[in-house]
């Protein structure tokens, strides 16, 4: 037998049914069943706690994101300041170097003029002392405005004479 569709099922009922003329009906109206309007309230009630649920969540996750939000902005704003800082000394450190680089210059400069004034000779050198005032002119010296931390270094034992690398310690 092929299965037939609730609505034919339905059709065909009816169309059996039909009463004959001069035979008494009776007509029922039909009414909504209250176990459907209880089942939609239920169901309204609980959409209606769903979507306050959901509402919480959003709120609450739209209080996280500016928190966060916030954070970022204060996370890059130090990262700029750090990378600034960075340069800043790095420069330091650059023209601190190359001050240091001066001064052994100048330092091994004078040292060799030491020896050559300690020597006993004929002839005066008068082009050594006009060298020297050159080289104490042609040094600039930058004051900086805040402390330095010095670090020290352990000193090169293999060093013959130790007092000529001691200005580096001072």
């Amino acid at each position: 037998m092929p299965k037939k569709n609730l609505s034919n099922l339905i059709q065909e009922e009816t169309t059996k049914f039909t009463p004959l003329q001069g035979e008494p009906v009776i007509e029922i109206s039909a009414e909504a069943v209250l176990e459907t309007q209880v089942q939609t309230d239920n169901n309204q009630l609980e959409l209606e706690a769903n979507i306050k649920e959901l509402q919480e969540a959003i709120s609450t996750l739209k209080q996280k994101e500016s928190t966060l939000i916030k954070q970022i902005s204060d996370l890059q704003t130090a990262f700029s300041e750090k990378e600034a800082l960075v340069e800043r000394l790095t420069n330091e450190l650059y023209e601190t170097k190359q001050t240091a680089l001066q001064l052994a210059d100048s330092n091994s400069q004078l040292l060799e003029e030491i020896k050559v004034l300690n020597q006993p000779s004929q002839q005066p050198h008068p082009q050594l002392s006009q060298q020297a005032s050159q080289i104490s002119k042609s040094i600039q010296y930058k004051k900086s405005h805040r402390s330095i931390e010095r670090l020290q270094e352990k000193p090169n034992q293999d060093s013959e004479d130790f007092s000529k690398n001691t200005w580096l310690y001072d």
